[in-house]
């Protein structure tokens, strides 16, 4: 069963389940009818089948067409399995054409009046049951009739002889069983496919993804998995946002104390002259990356905050990246590198929050500068997606790139792989994060990649 769904593993199993529990069920009934374990309400349905049929066979015996006799017999036969015979009330024979031997017939006859005479309207001879009943046909005439079944019971007749009642009870069983186990595999497997989905959901960052309010009352283990799901997500929002809260304030509170080790840095230069210039440089350099890491910590907070309460526009997405291109080509001109953008001359505007989107391209471009090597070019190509769905747009760099089973975590907070910790580079390891937040709040993708030819390529995704 392997890639089979939940649903489908439920509904194949409780239906083998079935069809197995009415196959032994068959099997022991055959068996226990033939050891003459079941016989209880034999006569009653034999009774019942012969005053149907009989009444119809007396009709065409006194019809104009009595020939068409032997033809209705022979038909409840192979309908029912019921041989059924008819005499006079003195037990001769109605005559059948085709039918069984006289002798055999004036025998029968004889027997049945007899029997009736003593009270007996069954009886159980070897392989056949038979039942006796008189009748009287519409014009007041009398009959003996004799209806005799084989002594296998009814569901082995339809199993042995009756194509017509084996495809009625087969497809019956079938009908009935296809529709018990479709409702009880929905019920057991259709709550363990909402909460799935609750918690894809909650895993590509959603933690206010609720869980349905019914599974949550249900009763049984899947509705204790609900709830206690329900309670790990709002202890995980909580989590998370005294994190955030206080990545938040404490670098607000660095902002101060760092503009006072920059003037006491100035101060210090002037008196200290050129003999601790080399040290007062590291110590300049060392507040800068520590600024930098400050200001994407407030960067990241203040996306955060936006996305909860960010407006969508209509808006030109090739103006958006034409200014962060010319930006980022000004800056990597200086350190002998370069920005090119392949663009089509046209892109129909999409629904979107134009600064967020800026701080995403921004930080992804900025990100590809850093680490492609001098004389290297980074390249930004904007292209309509499958099926004109979306717009993507691709940044590559000629850098060292990162370790493919690395490519999914590059996009977390704070993390750096070991290629990218060198001090020439820098990087705090939030520009990545802060564009999968800023592409993820507009139901958009992101994701990287390694090219062919060596370095990273980052593939946005936006949705028109």
């Amino acid at each position: 069963m392997k890639g089979l769904r939940l649903f489908q593993r439920i509904f194949l199993w409780f239906l083998g389940a079935m069809l197995l529990m009415a196959g032994v069920s068959v099997l022991l009934t055959v068996f226990m009818t033939k050891q003459g374990i079941i016989l209880t309400g034999q006569q009653e349905v034999l009774s019942g089948a012969l005053d149907r049929n009989g009444n119809r066979l007396l009709g065409i015996i006194e019809s104009e067409a009595p020939s068409l006799l032997a033809e209705e017999v022979e038909k409840i036969r192979q309908d029912t399995g019921l041989m059924i015979f008819v005499f006079d009330e003195n037990g001769i024979p109605v005559q059948v054409e085709e039918g069984a031997p006289s002798e055999f017939l004036e025998r029968l006859g004889k027997d049945a009046v007899n029997l009736l005479s003593q009270g007996t309207t069954f009886q159980v001879r070897r392989d056949f049951s038979s039942v006796y009943s008189k009748m009287e046909s519409s014009s007041g005439e009398k009959y003996v009739l004799v209806g005799s079944l084989r002594s296998s019971p009814y569901i082995a007749k339809v199993l042995t002889g009756n194509r017509k009642a084996l495809f009625i009870h087969l497809m019956g069983l079938l009908v009935v069983a296809l529709l018990f186990c479709a409702i009880l595999a929905r019920y057991l497997s259709d709550p363990l496919v909402r909460l799935s989905r609750t918690a894809r959901s909650v895993s590509d960052g959603d933690l206010d993804a609720p869980v349905d309010e019914l599974i949550k009352k249900r009763s049984d283990e899947i509705g204790e998995l609900a709830r206690t799901f329900d309670a790990m997500t709002r202890h995980l929002t909580t989590l998370l946002e005294a994190q955030r809260r206080l990545i938040r304030d404490i670098s607000h509170e660095l902002r101060t104390p760092l503009a006072r080790l920059g003037v006491a840095l100035e101060l210090s230069r002037k008196k200290a002259g050129t003999s601790a210039s080399e040290s007062l440089d590291r110590i300049e350099r060392e507040s800068e990356v520590l600024n930098d890491m400050i200001g994407n910590l407030l960067s990241l907070s203040r996306v955060e905050a936006e996305m909860e309460h960010a407006s969508f526009e209509k808006a030109d997405l090739l103006a958006i990246l034409d200014n962060v291109v010319e930006d980022a080509n000004f800056e990597a001109r200086a350190v002998n590198k370069s920005v090119i953008m392949t663009c089509p001359e046209s892109l129909e505007e999409i629904r979107m929050n134009p600064e967020l989107v800026r701080r995403a391209v921004e930080n992804i471009v900025r990100n590809a500068v850093r680490y492609t090597p001098e004389g290297t070019s980074v390249s930004v190509t904007v292209e309509s997606g499958s099926d004109n769905k979306g717009v993507v747009v691709k940044v590559t760099d000629h850098g060292p790139g990162v370790p493919e089973e690395e490519l999914e975590l590059i996009f977390k907070p704070f993390y750096r792989t070991e290629a990218s910790r060198s001090r020439d580079t820098g990087g705090s390891g939030l520009g990545l994060a802060i564009a999968q937040k800023a592409i993820l709040a507009h139901g958009g993708r992101i994701h990287a990649e390694l090219p062919p030819g060596g370095g990273l390529l980052v593939v946005m995704w936006l949705p028109v």
